[in-house]
């Protein structure tokens, strides 16, 4: 796992370095960067995100590759990225659009979503992970926290932080304890990082396990465990309970299979996973 990095910059000196910025205000602090919103002069509502010194830059740079490579319509763009020097060290930094709406975490907390609502996610999701599969980038932390639901009821996946590049030597230790990601959302073999064997099947299971909780408010694999341990273990060997009603049956087929605990059973492709998610979509007037 990353270690977080604990390290504060001064919004006020920030605000001087970007002249173009205004309403420069903070988000989120946290890991390895620091997150700002503002407006931009022609670019309009972005976000500021500042990696913090001694975060890896070649980890960073994935980042922004991903995002570069990445070509889904729901994805936040990068406008620009840049050093800064301040008296903590080099800062990484770059500017991004931003999604105006409620991280899918939150929206969960205050209601399950609907039959349709899921329906959406799974297929705006799962059409992200297709444009990831086509350029072999493996997202690694999808989970509600990364989602975010914009004012049209739009579900856009956010943060390739972590991002596996599968035709790019791994950034991750191959004993790291844990790998990358996030415990509860990532699959058996991404938590005993099993390199040969992370890929989109690793991305269709933290999808599964995100829909599960969006239908019910929970995350069995975390509910009352004792430990990380555990929930590790309960993502490695148990099945998540069936969906039911008043869901439909087949929306509970597609939500056990992606987060079967095998990857082998398990849909074997993003693609694969997005053409039975457009079916049921298309089945139902989702879009």
């Amino acid at each position: 796992m990353i270690t977080p990095i604990h390290s504060q910059v001064d919004p006020v000196w920030l605000s001087r370095q970007f002249p173009d910025l205004t309403d420069l205000q903070v988000l989120a602090t946290g890991g390895q960067k620091q997150v700002f919103v503002a407006r931009h002069a022609t670019d309009g509502e972005v976000v500021l995100k500042l990696m913090h010194p001694g975060t890896d830059p070649a980890r960073t740079e994935r980042e922004l590759e991903a995002a570069s490579r990445v070509q889904a319509p729901r994805m936040p763009r990068i406008f620009e990225h840049g050093l800064l020097t301040g008296n903590t060290g080099t800062i990484v930094w770059f500017c991004e659009q931003r999604v105006p709406g409620q991280a899918l975490s939150a929206r969960i907390q205050a209601r399950a979503l609907s039959h349709h609502e899921l329906l959406r996610l799974a297929l705006h999701v799962s059409e992200t992970l297709v444009a990831a599969e086509a350029v072999s980038i493996v997202h690694r932390d999808v989970k509600p926290a990364n989602i975010i639901v914009d004012s049209q009821g739009e579900f856009w996946l956010i943060d390739f932080g972590v991002a596996r590049h599968l035709d790019l030597e791994s950034l991750t230790a191959t004993v790291a304890p844990g790998g990358c990601g996030t415990i509860g959302y990532a699959p058996a073999e991404q938590c005993r990082n099993d390199k040969p064997d992370i890929d989109a099947r690793a991305d269709l299971f933290a999808l599964g396990v995100t829909l599960y909780e969006a239908a019910t408010g929970r995350n069995p694999h975390v509910d009352g465990a004792r430990d990380r341990f555990e929930v590790i273990r309960r993502a490695s060997t148990q099945q998540l309970p069936r969906l039911g009603s008043p869901l439909p049956g087949d929306l509970a087929d597609l939500v056990a299979t992606l987060a079967q605990p095998s990857l082998v059973h398990r849909c074997q492709t993003a693609h694969e996973a997005h053409e039975w998610i457009k079916e049921l979509c298309e089945r139902e007037g989702v879009r």
